[in-house]
């Protein structure tokens, strides 16, 4: 009973549009819930529709109609969506444009991909076209990552709306959409191949980081670096020796240290590149770090060492064991090794410093090096250690003085607010 005074109770609803939009809702529960009533809902939102003066708003109707329908998996709803097709012709094409863009939408939403393109064809508008064409790509590619049993069918699909889009950046962004499609699948060759179709460079390198991240993710890039060289080549060619470094960052960010350092070394400032990016890794992934020092040679990991280390001894959060000792095997430069030795100091590693202090060579830093040790020694209380590190000094003079400078700040500390100030003798 309450179904009827619901459905008689629409008819006080003026707006005729809503009216018709209100008995498919309830039409579609009532189908949903295997209620009677159902078909009268939905006849009556017909028929409300094709009342409707105005074409346009007419037409809304019937495809909102038509979607309540399909939700309630009820065949008509294509009857409909064929008639809004043939009965839209006599609009002007903008306002049959928007009537086939919402066509397609609510097609795409009911999941009828082939349909949602036969539509976006519909639309004479290119650049309208080309969006449409492009979200249709966007929403089956998600389809695919959760239907694998229906994956081949809805590629095809996507491949043939890719067909139809004409112009850029459309054409590129959908081309990683499909890129993305193929990862999901785990069909990673086509994905990888693919990136040499974009002919947009913004895109070609989100494309090209997207693939290598999602490999490195699911801990499988080793085996397809060789194809990701080649296609790195590829998008230098095209995109010109600018596209190098990014190229670079992106193998360097996702871990493979080796790849981006041969990308770099074919630069002219390739030293300058290998510092930026290694600074670059510091701020904002220093776990992938260690992977880029490693292979570099020693002349490389010299300016870069220099430099991590310079700015990791200014922001020591920064910094990490695994770090330092990719520095320091990388490179044999006892000024690197000294800032290293300093990391130690200022991280409270005394014997670490003390090791790699007494691996140095150079008189001047190795002076530096244990006079650092030494006062932070002295600080600790340990004045017995703290001499012993002054002594491993080269240079006699400035050991002397050092020992000299550790025995009087020990006496002080010793001795606090006992040693007055002498104003001479009494008598």
């Amino acid at each position: 009973m309450i179904v009827k005074e619901i459905l008689a109770s629409v008819e006080a609803i003026p707006d005729p549009y809503i009216k018709s939009v209100t008995y498919a809702k309830i039409g579609e529960r009532l189908a949903k819930a295997r209620e009677g009533g159902y078909k009268t809902a939905f006849l009556k939102a017909l028929e409300t529709a094709k009342e409707i003066e105005d074409p346009v708003k007419m037409f809304r109707a019937l495809l909102s109609v038509g979607y309540s329908l399909g939700r309630a998996g009820l065949k008509s709803s294509k009857r409909i969506y064929q008639g809004v097709l043939e009965d839209s012709r006599v609009l002007p094409a903008p306002q049959r444009d928007v009537i086939m863009r919402t066509a397609a939408a609510y097609m795409l939403a009911l999941g009828e991909v082939a349909e949602a393109i036969l539509y976006a064809l519909e639309v004479k508008n290119r650049t309208l076209r080309n969006e449409i064409l492009l979200e249709v790509i966007r929403a089956n590619a998600k389809m695919i990552g959760r239907e694998q049993l229906k994956a081949a069918s809805r590629i095809r699909k996507s491949k043939l709306a890719l067909e139809y889009i004409d112009g850029e950046p459309y054409r590129s962004k959908a081309l990683l959409e499909l890129i993305k499609a193929y990862l999901a699948l785990g069909s990673y060759e086509n994905g990888i191949s693919m990136i040499l179709e974009i002919e947009v460079k913004e895109w070609a390198r989100h494309a090209f980081k997207e693939v290598a991240f999602y490999l490195k993710d699911r801990e499988v890039l080793g085996h397809y670096i060789d194809s990701l060289e080649a296609v790195a080549n590829g998008l230098i060619e095209k995109f010109g020796e600018e596209f190098t470094e990014e190229l670079a960052l992106a193998f360097a960010l996702s871990g493979e240290g080796v790849s981006a350092a041969e990308l770099i070394r074919r630069l002219k400032n390739s030293e300058e590149v290998f510092v930026k990016i290694a600074l670059d890794l510091l701020e904002r992934d220093h776990n992938v770090l260690p992977a880029f020092i490693s292979p570099l040679e020693d002349d490389e990991a010299e300016l870069v060492g220099r430099a991590v280390m310079n700015r990791i001894l200014e922001r020591p959060e920064l910094g990490g064991w695994e770090i330092i000792r990719a520095i320091g095997k990388s490179t044999s430069s006892e000024e690197v090794w000294a800032k290293i030795a300093r990391y130690y100091v200022i991280t409270g590693e005394l014997e670490g410093a003390m090791k790699v202090g007494g691996l140095l060579r150079d008189e001047r830093l190795r002076s530096i090096v244990m006079a650092d040790i030494a006062h932070h020694l002295v600080k600790k209380g340990d004045v017995e250690r703290a001499i012993d590190a002054a002594l491993e000094v080269r240079d006699p003079k400035f050991s002397s003085i050092l020992v000299s400078e550790i025995l009087i700040k020990a006496l002080e500390h010793e001795l606090p607010g006992r040693v007055k100030q002498w104003n001479g003798s009494k008598h």
